[in-house]
């Protein structure tokens, strides 16, 4: 078992090598990505990688104090499910989410257990997890954003 500041160390390495990993589309791109912590433009809308010890996912978080404004969002994802999940793993899709602090979030996810992020020999799996679903959400949210934008103003 490590103590808290090596688990924390090894983190940061984890997700440093993701993104040197992930430098391999960036001439695709017309911006900088921060795959691990993707920014939409829309403030509701929060794209993420989340890994523990058994678990690891790709995550759209909607979160938003107007539950209204939460519904209107995962209604719209709804809608486009069919393209959302063209070239994602298998999505799970939970309307009534509540994160650690107790917040309620609308959330559409996938994961896996199959690899631990602190077994170093499932890098190269989970960093091959994190692409493709990364990569098919990133082509998602080009061809999308711009319905979510006008819905948020």
């Amino acid at each position: 078992m490590w103590s808290k500041e090596e688990a924390r160390k090894k983190r940061i390495r984890f997700f440093t090598n993701f993104g040197v990993y992930m430098k391999k589309h960036a001439k695709f791109t017309e911006q900088k990505i921060r795959w691990v912590n993707y920014r939409t433009g829309v403030s509701a809308i929060r794209f993420k990688i989340e890994a523990d010890s058994k678990t690891t996912r790709v995550v759209i978080d909607i979160v938003n104090s107007d539950i209204g404004l939460m519904e209107l969002f995962y209604e719209q994802f709804t809608e486009f499910k069919t393209m959302l999940e063209a070239n994602m793993d298998e999505l799970i899709w939970e309307k009534n989410y509540y994160n650690a602090t107790g917040q309620l979030s609308m959330r559409i996810y996938t994961e896996t257990s199959l690899y631990s992020m602190n077994n170093e020999e499932h890098w190269g799996d989970l960093f091959r997890f994190y692409e493709k679903n990364m990569l098919a959400l990133h082509e998602f949210w080009d061809n999308s954003k711009d319905i979510f934008i006008d819905l948020e103003n």
